[in-house]
């Protein structure tokens, strides 16, 4: 778990909080599906508007185990809107099983990835 510094917004399956003024967005889904995808997008989308740009969305996985193909699409769609809201899209906290995922499907190659959490505590500066 990542600690604020301020602001956040909890939704049924997510949290958006701010460190640093970077955008964090913890999926407390185990699993995502089309119901969570919905509602996590609507969440962080609303989110977005106050983003400081520059600075990093970072989509942590680290509570979920499995994404459905609608949830692998959220990772891409919020990293889409990140980028258009002038933010680093990061994925954080994924376990192999979605690592493995993220790769197969070459989404990898749309994200920052961090391996740690002092990896990202390091990004997060």
């Amino acid at each position: 778990m990542i600690p604020t510094t301020h602001g956040t917004s909890t939704a049924t399956f997510v949290t958006v909080s701010v460190k640093n003024k970077h955008m964090i967005a913890r999926l407390d889904a185990v699993s995502i599906g089309p119901r969570e995808a919905a509602l996590i997008a609507t969440e962080v989308t609303r989110m977005l508007v106050s983003a400081t740009k520059g600075k990093c969305l970072v989509i942590d996985l680290s509570r979920t185990n499995s994404l459905s193909s609608m949830g692998l699409g959220l990772c891409v769609d919020l990293r889409n809107r990140a980028v258009d809201a002038g933010l680093r899209p990061v994925l954080a906290g994924m376990n192999i099983q979605l690592t493995d995922l993220v790769r197969m499907m070459r989404v990898d190659r749309l994200f920052t990835i961090t391996s740690s959490s002092h990896d990202l505590e390091r990004l997060l500066l």
